[in-house]
């Protein structure tokens, strides 16, 4: 793919004289949804499917960038310190210059292989690789991690959603063959080796198009905050609904009055219990309780949380119907997006069979199927 995108810089832009070539991965979540912003663990891989760069910088204060997956947009042109919106992906552009502090121009093609609206972070590996790409040029390359939180204050500040940092952090830190357990309080992590034994994973796409910002994404996280703040007027001292155990939930449960807010509660706590049961299931090569625990968090996703929706919910109880599975669950923010389940060699692919059918006579369409690896970070190439 970075030929291509080589190749339609020439066209763009006259050669690839003083150009430079970066990769920036997606990313899938095994377990630890709706969390992160929660101080709680996650335990995301960072994939194959991603998106590439071509850029240059052109000593001067114009941004000339070409996206290939948004080729009816042609060449977006702008000054540099032009901050206003148009609501494209040029708008991650303007963020990823602002939050840098880039004060150069530059030309940039871009494609990426991530299905846009998939949940497996496009957004996320976009801006990440942007600004990765552009402070090595400028002869300022940031750390990992430092480049992570950059990235998600453009998520936060420019673009208007209150995403953690998960999404970030995992593209900024990926490893080969495994997963990070990921204490977003602390930003520690540990790498999971990520080994199903004799089984797969499959991906699968719902093809619901979606915007978090436009989503029920920032009420979750309102809520949650809700909860936080009735808890401490009670005397409690927590700064994160993740520091809380299943037990001293049990305890709590009872001063918060709204329903609504109770199973918010609910599935932060035991699906923070749940990451963690979940790394040490695959670090046993206990796939059984692995799927066991995937499953158990898409049922809270879908009934405590409420982010599933009909699309994601057909995909996964399609998926736990059909022989073979192991554990399935939505993956990334929901409203649409990916599932993910894990089946026995030899199954998978009449599965697949057996769920398209069944997701396009219920939803209308047809849902996607992808192949993925588990991959490194942002990185030059």
């Amino acid at each position: 793919m970075i030929e291509l995108v080589k190749n339609k810089f020439i066209e763009l832009f006259g050669s690839l004289e003083n150009t430079e070539n970066f990769f920036s991965p997606g990313r899938i979540n095994v377990i630890g949804e709706h969390i992160d912003y929660n101080g709680g663990y996650v335990m995301p891989c960072a994939i194959d499917l991603g998106t590439y760069f071509v850029l240059r910088l052109n000593k001067s204060s114009k941004v000339s960038v070409y996206s290939m997956q948004f080729e009816d947009l042609g060449v977006v042109s702008f000054d540099i310190k032009d901050e206003n919106k148009d609501h494209t992906y040029a708008d991650f552009v303007k963020g990823v210059i602002k939050i840098f502090g880039i004060n150069e121009g530059f030309d940039m093609v871009c494609c990426g292989n991530i299905p846009h609206s998939s949940g497996l972070s496009s957004s996320a590996s976009f801006s990440t690789g942007l600004g990765y790409g552009l402070t090595y040029l400028l002869g300022r390359p940031v750390e990992n991690t430092e480049l992570a939180l950059a990235c998600k204050r453009i998520e936060n500040e420019f673009m208007g959603v209150n995403s953690g940092i998960m999404d970030q952090f995992i593209i900024c830190n990926g490893v080969e063959n495994g997963a990070l357990l990921l204490d977003c309080n602390t930003l520690k992590y540990e790498v999971i080796p990520f080994d199903l034994e004799d089984n797969i994973l499959i991906v699968a796409g719902t093809n619901k198009k979606r915007k978090l910002s436009d989503s029920k994404y920032n009420e979750r996280k309102a809520q949650c905050d809700k909860v936080l703040e009735i808890i401490n007027e009670k005397g409690f001292k927590y700064n994160h609904l993740c520091e809380i155990d299943n037990e001293t939930m049990a305890k709590i449960m009872p001063l918060i009055d709204d329903e609504v807010l109770q199973r918010r509660f609910r599935h932060v706590v035991t699906e923070n219990v749940r990451t963690i049961n979940a790394s040490q299931a695959l670090k046993k090569h206990d796939i059984k309780t692995l799927g066991a625990l995937l499953t158990a968090s898409h049922m809270s996703l879908e009934l405590d949380y409420e982010v599933t929706g009909k699309e994601l919910d057909t995909l996964v109880h399609g998926f736990l119907d059909q022989p073979g599975c192991v554990g399935a669950r939505m993956t990334g923010a929901g409203f649409g997006g990916c599932a993910i389940a894990i089946f026995k060699n030899g199954f998978a692919n009449k599965a697949i069979e057996n769920v398209k059918e069944l997701y396009l006579k219920e939803i209308g369409y047809e849902p996607s199927f992808y192949e993925v690896k588990i991959a490194g970070h942002t990185r030059k190439i």
